[in-house]
């Protein structure tokens, strides 16, 4: 019988979640440092960073042998992610 532990999957789904968390509040600052030439790359990077935690987190718990802790941790981030963004599709940027 294997027992439980985190692989790879936990900790890859952990560094997303964070990095893609640590883009969404740098968004600005770093537009503004850089003239907003970096802007549309950040938000590719946050969309496909969203996308592909989603697909992580299906990965790591759906996979019998890993332990669930890690991956709750770095679900929160997705779904706090996840949140802003539709947040922001739904009301738009610009509150007047």
């Amino acid at each position: 019988m294997k027992t439980k532990h985190h692989s790879w999957k936990s900790y890859v789904f952990l560094t997303v979640s964070v990095i893609v968390t640590v883009l969404m509040i740098l968004l600005d600052p770093i537009g503004v440092a850089t003239k907003e030439k970096l802007t549309g790359g950040i938000i590719f990077l946050i969309l496909a960073g969203n996308v592909v935690s989603v697909l992580l987190g299906i990965l790591t718990f759906t996979s019998k042998y890993e332990r669930k802790l890690i991956p709750s941790i770095a679900a929160i981030f997705t779904f706090l992610n996840l949140g802003v963004v539709i947040f922001f599709f739904w009301f738009g940027a610009n509150f007047e």
